[in-house]
């Protein structure tokens, strides 16, 4: 089944989620001792508006299974609806009872439309070959809690994304169940969809989150396009707005392209000038970008919608174009 094809399906066959363990799982579910070592919120609290990674969601989901097992079932189902530190935007937790078989798989816990809880789920496959309840099922009872990957519509874009879940095992008023939360990522191999992730957008709303997933999204048009993806990184219009473009330079330093649109004398602007080693205090931001793979820099360059220098915020990334090293890059200006 394709993920075009899955999205007339009824939302109530399936509830995105990723998950953690913290709890002692049911009886024949193995790793409780485990589980219940290895973490502990104590160690580290992510809130839901503060998910930024799968550690993230890691972590959250542990501390809500160790918060049903502290606070009691009664109470978990309450903040898991209300409190903030358990839901904020694509960000909730859910609770379903656990069985092979969707006709068996009762939802306890959605947030997010809590009237499908009570309602039987149905078997439901995935893109991957397995049905996503046999699938949770058989992740809980050999290791009590992993991670889950799937497709499903992200409420937030209306578009189908690949989600990354991490599921849990707990017991739930004597009843074998999982806890979950799950996680999109816009630039995975399979996104990097041109209207969730463009110039203009980062351009719109500038962050450092989204400065990495944009150029990220560029480094992978390089490794799939070679050297003509370069040419699509200056020119498409996917990746300039205003003062948002895309660089490149190869691995002695060296400028590819630039899609700054502003000349000098009839040439284009180095991104990072002609002694880069002066731009950034006499560090090596080739070396340092090329040794950690990827960088943030804080410096000042041209920017194109004035033609003066203003500070900048840039990430790079390396990757390579038909064999050689190539750092991908792009930035925001400060205000």
């Amino acid at each position: 089944m394709s993920l075009k094809q899955k999205k007339t399906r009824p939302r109530s066959r399936f509830l995105p989620a990723l998950a953690l363990l913290l709890t002692l799982p049911p009886a024949g579910l193995p790793g409780g001792a485990a589980a219940a070592a290895d973490f502990s919120c104590a160690d580290k609290q992510v809130a839901a508006q503060g998910i930024r990674t799968r550690d993230d969601i890691r972590a959250f989901v542990l501390c809500a299974a160790e918060y049903v097992r502290e606070m009691g079932t009664e109470e978990a189902y309450r903040a898991f609806h209300e409190d903030e530190r358990w839901r904020s935007g694509a960000y909730y937790l859910f609770v379903d009872t656990l069985d092979p078989s969707g006709d068996e798989v009762t939802t306890l816990v959605y947030p997010p439309d809590p009237s499908l809880e009570g309602i039987p789920s149905g078997d439901y496959p995935d893109d991957f070959g397995a049905d996503i309840h046999a699938e949770r099922y058989r992740i809980l009872k050999q290791a009590g809690r992993g991670w889950w990957y799937y497709g499903w519509t992200d409420f937030t874009t209306g578009l189908i994304e690949p989600k990354a879940s991490y599921v849990a095992a707990i017991d739930w008023n004597g009843v074998e169940a999982l806890v979950g939360a799950g996680i999109y990522e816009d630039d995975l191999p399979g996104t990097c969809h041109p209207p969730v992730v463009n110039a203009g957008k980062l351009a719109a709303e500038p962050s450092e989150d989204a400065l990495k997933t944009f150029v990220n999204c560029a480094a992978r048009e390089v490794e799939t396009g070679g050297w003509f993806g370069l040419l699509q990184l200056r020119r498409g219009r996917r990746w300039r707005d205003g003062s948002i473009y895309v660089f490149g330079f190869d691995e002695s330093g060296n400028q590819l392209f630039s899609g700054n649109p502003v000349r000098v004398d009839r040439r284009d602007t180095l991104e990072w000038g002609s002694d880069p080693l002066s731009l950034f205090s006499g560090r090596d931001a080739f070396k340092l970008a090329m040794t950690f793979g990827e960088a943030y820099f804080y410096y000042s360059a041209v920017d194109p919608a004035t033609g003066r220098m203003r500070d900048k915020v840039g990430f790079v990334k390396r990757t390579v174009a038909q064999g050689a090293p190539v750092l991908i890059g792009a930035g925001y200006y400060v205000d």
